[in-house]
């Protein structure tokens, strides 16, 4: 049973709902798009990677709890994916922009997270463009909804569009 959002009077969303939202954002987004969610959302994951090959863009994957725990996931059979999907994410720079999906750990705004590191351009191999899609497919934890929009507002002020689940039911 998950608690997220107990204290709201109401039902959830259906995951399928989830995944329609997030194949229209993916799918209308005209440069890359950098999805943010929890590492242990597998079906999450699969499901977005899913939607990455059927759109026709290349999945990137940054933060090493997410890569461990999909490499983990493929062992066991409970996610495939299309060789030549998920591409490394120090290639991402080799492909046109709107053809790159990253998805990053880092929803909660945690200081050594993916998406931190790309924010504050101490990554390697990206940087927020201009015209990047950002999209929090998460609930904001209780006790880090200032950091969560400490991310949020760093991203806009860098020129990406971002996406939260108040916008859009996309978790």
């Amino acid at each position: 049973i998950d608690s997220t959002n107990a204290h709201q009077s109401g039902h959830t969303v259906s995951e399928e709902v989830v995944i329609e939202n997030l194949e229209k954002l993916i799918a209308e987004a005209e440069g890359r798009v950098i999805l943010s969610t929890f590492a242990s959302m597998i079906e999450r994951l699969a499901e977005v990677i899913k939607i990455a090959e059927k759109i026709g863009r290349y999945v990137a994957i940054n933060g090493r709890s997410m890569k461990d725990n999909l490499e983990i996931a493929r062992q066991l059979g409970y996610l495939s994916y299309k060789n030549g999907s998920l591409i490394p994410i120090e290639e991402v720079g080799k492909y046109d922009d709107r053809k790159v999906l990253i998805i990053t750990t880092g929803a909660q705004g945690q200081e050594n997270a993916g998406l931190m590191r790309i924010i504050n351009g101490e990554h390697k191999h990206v940087k927020i463009k201009p015209g990047d899609t950002a999209i929090f497919s998460s609930s904001v934890i209780p006790g880090n909804e200032r950091s969560v929009q400490q991310v949020k507002d760093n991203l806009a002020r860098q020129g990406a569009i971002v996406h939260t689940n108040n916008d859009l039911d996309i978790h």
